[in-house]
């Protein structure tokens, strides 16, 4: 009896797998390094010292040490920030296929290649992608924040 009950779990398992998502038709954004520190007190990080501002970062240094595309950091509350990989999660390997902050309102992000919309914490709000934004880890010493993945 428990012989037949590997071979039976074995193909449910394959037969899951198989069930294809419209996140696998959609290839994965490629890794990049990513290890920036901000100085949080630089006139140019300005917009993080209130809740939901957010400034867009490039990708820095030889090696790409900002991601794909550069990295967008939003300040939470508090010291809570969260950081996006800028490379949309839509068609990721299109050179246009770049997020950035909605020069209207700030409130949100978009794509402008793929028309992809996400709010402040990097979910969809509209457009193709069936993917929210890449996220990377955040922390905060001092007047320094870390964006590392």
């Amino acid at each position: 009896m428990r012989c037949l009950l590997l071979p039976l779990g074995f193909c449910a398992l394959l037969a899951t797998a198989a069930c294809g998502s419209k996140n696998d038709e959609q290839p994965l954004i490629p890794y990049a390094p990513v290890n920036l520190s901000i100085n949080l007190a630089n006139q140019e990080y300005v917009n993080l010292r209130s809740p939901n501002g957010a400034v867009m970062l490039p990708v820095q240094g030889p090696a790409g040490a900002g991601g794909v595309k550069g990295v967008i950091v939003v300040r939470q509350s508090g010291n809570s920030y969260l950081a996006f990989e800028r490379n949309c999660p839509y068609q990721p390997y299109s050179a246009c296929s770049t997020v950035s902050l909605d020069r209207s309102s700030r409130l949100f992000m978009r794509d402008s290649c793929c028309n992809s919309q996400f709010d402040l914490q990097g979910q969809i709000t509209g457009g193709p992608t069936s993917r929210p934004l890449k996220q990377y880890a955040t922390s905060v010493q001092g007047n320094t924040l870390s964006v590392i993945n």
